[in-house]
């Protein structure tokens, strides 16, 4: 997340946030591309009080010289309310998914296929920026989602990423109409209901020769379906039905996907990953 930190929290704001806000820039969780106003009091206050930082905010003195590029989401940091911002900051994001081993696989080799390093580091275990949480579900997930929300004073770091099971192109699923809807009413904003039937509905056909190299013929038939069909056929039952039961795992670590990869499932599905992609930029 950017930060825009207004020049006076490194003059009255409290000392120790200070502190751990710079450290959240200097270790790249948080971006900081400072005003010229605010780069010359955090230079003032680096040499007076914190010359460990001294090095980073000279940087971001020169940087501040230059237009900063837009940004997904901007955080305006103030010093009547540091504490309560830092403590936001400082925890990890969070994406409420219905399972935490199926979903965070799929959202990993997404990430990783379309380039965005910044979510791929995010979900590292040596950054954990971006944490799962698992809803097991999606009927309890818009009370998750509000106990998420409720660990956030000021800025709201949550989202939530649930299938659709639209049966049609077109058609909508009220069950999950309602839950993304409790789940914005509960505080969390930002709900990405996919367009396709289930997370399996934008596996790779790689995906399935992976798991299946011994029934390539069923890959193959899948694949000649349109995909205005096959992206609401329910996948689970369509495999266990030519007994090949589709791993708890769908998107295995070991395999590479290309961008290429998704786009080969339909002409819209890359832009839709892009926009999921885009709301988790938004809270990280």
């Amino acid at each position: 997340m950017r930060l825009d930190i207004e020049p006076d929290v490194f003059t009255s704001g409290d000392r120790l946030s200070v502190f751990h806000l710079l450290g959240l820039a200097v270790e790249g969780q948080h971006e900081w591309r400072p005003s010229l106003p605010a780069a010359i009091s955090a230079d003032r206050f680096a040499t007076e009080q914190a010359p460990l930082f001294s090095e980073f905010v000279q940087q971001a003195l020169v940087e501040a010289a230059n237009p900063a590029p837009a940004a997904p989401a901007v955080a305006r940091i103030s010093a009547d309310r540091l504490k309560e911002l830092v403590s936001d900051l400082r925890r990890p994001a969070t994406l409420i998914v219905e399972n935490r081993i199926a979903d965070g696989g799929f959202v990993r080799a997404v990430a990783a296929a379309l380039g965005d390093h910044r979510v791929v580091e995010a979900l590292s275990p040596q950054r954990q920026w971006l944490c799962l949480s698992h809803g097991g579900g999606s009927t309890q997930i818009p009370d998750l989602a509000a106990d998420e929300r409720a660990g956030f004073t000021v800025l709201v770091r949550v989202a939530v990423l649930i299938d659709s099971d639209r049966k049609g192109a077109g058609l909508s699923e009220p069950k999950q109409d309602r839950v993304a809807m409790k789940c914005r009413d509960n505080g969390v904003a930002e709900v990405h209901l996919l367009t396709w039937r289930m997370m399996e509905n934008y596996a790779p056909f790689r995906v399935w020769e992976h798991h299946f190299a011994h029934r390539l013929e069923h890959v193959d038939e899948l694949r000649a379906i349109e995909p205005e069909d096959r992206g609401y056929r329910n996948l689970k039952d369509w495999f266990k039905g030519r007994r090949c039961p589709p791993p708890t795992k769908v998107f295995p670590a070991e395999l590479t996907l290309t961008e290429e990869d998704f786009a080969e499932l339909g002409p819209e599905v890359v832009a839709e990953l892009r926009e999921l992609l885009a709301m988790i930029h938004r809270i990280l």
